[in-house]
């Protein structure tokens, strides 16, 4: 099964004037997001602008081996990717600017985006999915609750910030929530920064609440919007969506079809399947009937008592959580016991709501006579 490293072997001699932009450069990019460009000090300027190749040939100087780049797999394999794409004639060319990365821990909020500028009226921004830290995961937990979170704001006013210094034509897109912040933020845009987006790429991200759905600019951008899931999809299919959605094939097992790097490509299109497989309907449906179950203020409740639990140990990434299991396990432990009563109360209401809801669902799929449609469309 190929890939987005295969795509560029086969298409990376071909350069965007011969070939214009498509939804697998729009992955590439998408994925791309994941690279840490933090060293590169040129990409730190407001609005300064550096080619792939150049950065290429910085990232050779400051790293003699890719392990030391970041432990987040995405990030890694992205920083492959990146060094493969600034050797294609495709890529090396493509001007890279507006990088940047912030977190704050205190408020739970994981941003990151960066630009591509393939000539003076085309650019690409690309927004950043979740990173391995915990700020950045609870920050998705929050979207189940709050019709806005902190990144989606950045997004709005990031893309306002760099349409206003750029003249031209952009797409948006992202993976994971780097797609849910794409999106977000064309809904958010103004009249007249709408009628310069070309084009919006969700891949694989989430969707949003229903106010969000139903919202004058959602509503105008909804042609624009390409949302790409894979056939077992988990994420892709959280929340709710008012687009169409294409579901494209993947060599990967469940929930690992979430990394783009699993996804089948043929020359500058993906491979699509004519459905989503019956798992992901039935995952989608547990979850979907769970949330439901719960009020906006129980999950409120349910998120933030959680992730009391995880920052107990004092660890800010998903990693330092797995480095010293036994002891973080047990801190956690004891933070829960050490909860109030009630707080300790909305942790087993709601877990237990959602192995019920899991119970039900199981059963019903294991009726022969019994099909799971959902409303939303397929294409």
């Amino acid at each position: 099964m190929n890939n987005i490293f295969d795509y560029l072997e086969w298409r990376g001699d071909l350069s965007f004037e011969k070939d214009g932009f498509n939804e697998v450069d729009n992955l590439i990019m998408s994925v791309l997001a994941y690279v840490e460009f933090d060293d590169i000090a040129s990409l730190s300027a407001d609005g300064e602008s550096v080619t792939i190749r150049s950065v290429a040939e910085q990232f050779k100087n400051l790293y003699d081996d890719i392990s030391k780049v970041s432990e987040h797999q995405l990030t890694i394999a992205g920083f492959e990717l990146f060094m493969k794409a600034a050797n294609t004639v495709r890529y090396s060319d493509i001007m890279l600017s507006n990088y940047v990365n912030q977190i704050n821990y205190e408020e739970s909020k994981q941003f990151a985006a960066v630009m591509f500028s393939l000539d003076s009226n085309h650019h690409f921004i690309a927004f950043r999915g979740t990173d391995a830290t915990i700020a950045g995961w609870e920050e998705d937990f929050k979207m189940t609750f709050m019709d806005e979170v902190q990144a989606q704001r950045d997004a709005v006013n990031y893309t306002k910030k760099v349409m206003t210094c750029h003249d031209g034509d952009f797409w948006f897109g992202g993976h994971s929530k780097g797609g849910n912040l794409a999106v977000y933020a064309a809904a958010y845009a103004s009249n007249e920064e709408r009628k310069r987006i070309l084009g919006v790429y969700n891949n694989d991200g989430p969707g949003f609440q229903a106010k969000i759905i139903q919202s004058e600019g959602y509503q105008s951008v909804l042609s624009r919007i390409k949302t790409i899931i894979p056939k077992s999809a988990v994420v892709g299919m959280l929340l709710e969506h008012g687009e169409e959605y294409a579901v494209v094939n993947s060599h990967a097992i469940g929930i690992m079809q979430h990394n783009p790097f699993s996804w089948e490509v043929k020359g500058n299109y993906f491979v699509y399947e004519k459905g989503l497989t019956k798992s992901s309907l039935n995952f989608n449906s547990v979850v979907r009937a769970w949330l439901n179950n719960l009020s906006i203020e129980e999950r409120g409740q349910f998120v933030d008592a959680l992730f009391q639990i995880l920052q107990a140990a004092g660890a800010k990434t998903l990693f330092e959580l797995s480095k010293e299991r036994l002891k973080t396990i047990d801190i956690m432990i004891k933070t829960f016991k050490n909860m109030d009563p009630v707080t300790k109360q909305i942790l087993k209401q709601t877990v237990e709501s959602l192995f019920v809801e899991s119970e039900k669902i199981f059963k019903t799929a294991l009726k022969p006579d019994k099909i799971l449609f959902f409303s939303r469309k397929k294409r």
